[in-house]
């Protein structure tokens, strides 16, 4: 019996992945509150104007999910210690986005309302469109679970590979990017989602210092 609880409390963090469905119910209740022809703060910078639509983002925007999950899993697997830190950053950023979200609803008008072409990509980037309305924006959520994939990849000592590492920073920019081309984001969430994420990481310092001085 003793045996089998220490069991229990070697992999209870893998139970942090319940936090999942959670967010993601949470989210598309949010999204339903807050319609897309309602009343809402609209993000926008001038530089966005300067920024044109670019179909071919989509390929990095979409692989923003296997990018968290596959990070995820690996950290699982490998690194205990800093997947309960990656799990807990995510846990943190999302959590204050659909908050914020809930309190102070916004959203982007830079959608395009035609296309100059149409193919495969374009197709992707309608269907997209679709599924994710243009509310509830900044901060970019995107941004913040790219960042926190990334630095955590790059932190790990399991991963001793520098070209993954590196390829996951690229794969974070891009996909930071993306946001803004296919014009589901302002540069201004890109920004946010950025000022978040060192906000979370500052937060976790702080955090660790003092259970460091406590212990």
């Amino acid at each position: 019996m003793i045996g089998r609880g220490k069991r229990l409390r070697d992999y209870k963090h893998v139970f942090l992945i319940l936090y999942v469905p959670v967010y993601l119910i949470s989210f598309f209740l949010i999204e339903m509150l807050v319609p897309s022809d309602g009343n809402y703060w609209v993000s926008y910078c001038p530089l966005d104007d300067f920024i044109p639509f670019n179909e071919y983002f989509i390929i990095p925007y979409c692989l923003w999910y296997p990018f968290l999950i596959l990070t995820g899993i690996y950290l699982l697997i490998k690194d205990v210690p800093e997947f309960k830190r990656y799990m807990y950053c995510i846990m943190i950023g999302f959590s204050f986005c659909l908050v914020f979200y809930l309190l102070f609803p916004n959203g982007q008008d830079l959608r395009p309302q035609t296309f100059a072409r149409e193919n495969i990509f374009v197709s992707t980037v309608k269907a997209i469109y679709a599924a994710d309305t243009n509310t509830n924006v900044i901060p970019s959520m995107h941004v913040i679970g790219a960042v926190f994939a990334a630095v955590s990849i790059c932190r790990t000592k399991a991963l001793r590979q520098k070209w993954v590492k590196a390829a996951a920073v690229i794969l974070a920019v891009m996909i930071s990017l993306s946001t803004c081309f296919i014009k589901q984001h302002s540069i201004l969430d890109v920004f946010a989602g950025i000022a978040v994420t060192l906000a979370v990481y500052a937060i976790f310092r702080i955090f660790m210092k003092m259970k460091l001085r406590n212990s």
